[in-house]
């Protein structure tokens, strides 16, 4: 207690106390020495407060300095506080960034996947298609694969009476070249012989008036007559032979034009875009390496013909006007 607590506290006693005052004046020395006592108390308990006081200024100052660290230390806090804030904003817009940018990755997945599923049902719908498709496609696969061997077998045919042709044909050629030296080297044999006639004729027709005919200048006009039909039989045996060897030509390029055309057209008979229509892809490969195998043989084909008439009698392929 306080020096001042305690004398306010004996004064409000001697006011409400009035007995105990005439006691105290009653019994002087016994007041003094309690004084004494008091005053002493009063004393020892300043003394306590100065030190309780020196204590609590000391943790006064110790609270204060401890104050100005906590304030430096919440100024420091606070600064990191608005770093953490400015960071957490930008992250948080970066987050916000990402996060719009995963939602359109997203959303386009979405409208992909969509795509895709809808396209995977296409798929579906077209595979149970070409499954119940699948046997008949079978069966026109196999039908293609016979026409196909007949066409090699025709080929063949068309091959093998190409080449009887090819022999007949230069047979005839052969033949015609040998009756065309033959009938060349007569001609020249004729000529020469109507040339020397016709001058032995003149000859004759100038001495005729200095002497009479023999029998061999009466026989010269027959020998001449018939060394004309011999000439004229000769020239038309050398014609029809090569009408002959122009209709035998003609006659192997028709056949072999036709041949051809009957290849295309077998192997068109029915329209490509239908056959192709329903095809798998590998059936499509298949297919289509089957058609090039069949175009490869016709153009090797044409080019073999083609190749043989060039070597063999290129006036064919010559226009002609008769």
């Amino acid at each position: 207690m306080s020096a001042t607590h305690n004398a306010s506290h004996l004064k409000n006693r001697s006011r409400t106390e009035p007995g105990d005052e005439i006691h105290i004046l009653d019994d002087t020395d016994g007041n003094f020495q309690t004084l004494i006592e008091r005053v002493r108390f009063l004393e020892e308990k300043l003394i306590q407060i100065s030190v309780e006081k020196k204590s609590l200024e000391t943790c006064h100052s110790k609270l204060k300095d401890d104050n100005h660290h906590l304030m430096e230390s919440i100024y420091s806090l606070e600064e990191q506080l608005t770093d953490v804030e400015v960071k957490s904003k930008e992250t948080l817009a970066e987050e916000k960034k990402k996060f719009k940018h995963m939602l359109s990755r997203a959303e386009s997945e979405k409208t992909e996947q969509m795509y895709i599923s809808q396209r995977l049902q296409r798929i579906e719908k077209e595979y149970e298609q070409l499954k119940l498709e699948n046997p008949k496609l079978r069966l026109e696969i196999d039908k293609l694969r016979d026409e196909k061997l007949d066409l090699q077998d025709k080929l063949a045919d068309t091959q093998a009476d190409y080449n009887t042709l090819h022999s007949e044909h230069e047979e005839l050629k052969q033949k015609f070249e040998k009756e065309r030296q033959c009938t060349g080297t007569l001609l020249d044999e004729l000529g020469k012989e109507l040339e020397e006639l016709h001058k032995y004729k003149i000859d004759q027709e100038l001495n005729q008036s200095h002497r009479p005919r023999n029998n061999s200048m009466a026989d010269l006009p027959g020998r001449y007559q018939a060394f004309n039909s011999e000439v004229n039989r000769l020239k038309e045996e050398n014609k029809q032979l090569q009408d002959m060897n122009e209709d035998l030509n003609a006659q192997l390029l028709t056949r072999c034009i036709n041949e051809g055309k009957t290849l295309v057209n077998d192997t068109k008979e029915k329209s490509l875009a239908t056959e192709l229509e329903h095809l798998t892809k590998e059936e499509l490969m298949a297919r289509l390496q089957e058609v090039e195998i069949v175009n490869i043989n016709f153009k090797s084909y044409v080019d073999k013909i083609i190749l043989t008439i060039l070597e063999k009698n290129p006036s064919l392929l010559e226009i002609r006007n008769r």
